[in-house]
């Protein structure tokens, strides 16, 4: 019995921390339209573009000159 607390209790604490390692951005864009990611930028340095997964979970590449500002969120 206290085996398993104690295995319950490690895999709570685990996702806990990772949730609150998760980091999100916000991708503002010369054009003023705001992107909100999930998770890190990729960056491709030969063709110059970030890469992300939007809130929606869809993919999106925008080219690093049409990038006005890159912040991290809470």
């Amino acid at each position: 019995m206290n085996r398993c607390v104690a295995i319950i209790s490690t895999l709570l604490l685990t996702c806990f921390l990772v949730a609150c390692g998760a980091k999100s951005y916000e991708v503002t864009t010369k054009t003023g339209k705001t992107y909100t990611t999930e998770g890190a930028l990729q960056y491709d340095v030969q063709s110059e573009t970030y890469k992300f997964e939007n809130e929606e979970g869809k993919e999106v590449i925008l080219n690093q000159e049409d990038i006005e500002v890159i912040q991290e969120t809470k």
